[in-house]
């Protein structure tokens, strides 16, 4: 009496032999840290921001410092305006600063826009200082 086909090597890929899909039951982990991810690149809409916060924190900054010398740099600035401004002024420059840096350090954001986000970080940054 000969084998059977089913114990020939060549037949042990036979579905047969395979366990289904459906008795074994496979349970994707969802972890913790996954859901504060965004799964798209969002950072269009938060270089928009960081750069229009940083506009208006210039100009709050250009409003509010009053500069009591004549024309010269080393000249002593006074912030005229009260200090509820200032604390928007800083709020502003901070809520920029950090927007424009987290484009600028992720990796899911295209190269362009990474590159854009450094040089307006560095432009607002040399702005506030000859202000």
């Amino acid at each position: 009496m000969g084998t059977s086909p089913r114990s020939r090597w060549s037949n042990r890929d036979d579905s047969s032999y395979q366990e289904s899909k459906s008795k074994v039951k496979t349970r994707k982990k969802t972890r913790f840290h996954e859901w504060t991810k965004p799964k798209v690149d969002s950072s269009a809409p938060i270089l928009i921001v960081g750069q229009l916060t940083s506009l208006v924190s210039l100009m709050m900054l250009h409003a509010g410092v009053e500069s009591s010398g004549s024309g010269s740099l080393k000249g002593a600035s006074v912030w005229g305006l009260g200090e509820s401004a200032l604390l928007v002024t800083v709020v502003f420059g901070l809520i920029s600063f950090l927007s424009l840096f987290r484009v600028s350090i992720s990796h899911k954001a295209p190269k362009r826009r990474r590159r854009i986000a450094r040089v307006w970080l560095l432009a607002a940054i040399l702005a506030t200082q000859l202000t």
